[in-house]
């Protein structure tokens, strides 16, 4: 071959010469297994992609469950501190002027 010469009749020959080798079994073989190899990595890495947003939106979901815990653990305490008994007893007796009855005035129902 005169590969200086590009003409039309050298081209369609060199492409025909390539054609056929590739066409062998041994170069399909080797391109079939270098794509399979190429199809498995993408498969691979977008897997790890996967794994990896999937293991940060955990993280972020256990976050915000930790942070509802806490918070609901402080509003059972406020809760809890609201309504004390003496509390009560204090804000009865400042804001509504009562007082606990006498025991003559007490009646008990049986």
């Amino acid at each position: 071959f005169d590969y200086a010469y590009c003409g039309e009749a050298v081209v369609p020959q060199i492409f025909q010469l390539i054609l056929r080798w590739y066409l062998q079994p041994q170069p399909l073989l080797g391109s079939l297994l270098v794509a399979l190899f190429i199809v498995s990595s993408l498969g691979v890495a977008y897997s790890s992609h996967l794994t990896r947003n999937s293991y940060r939106d955990i993280q972020a979901l256990e976050k915000g469950f930790d942070d509802l815990e806490h918070e609901y653990e402080k509003l059972l305490l406020e809760r809890s501190a609201w309504a004390d008994y003496t509390r009560l007893d204090q804000l009865a007796r400042d804001k509504l002027a009562m007082a606990a009855p006498s025991a003559v005035a007490t009646v008990v129902i049986r």
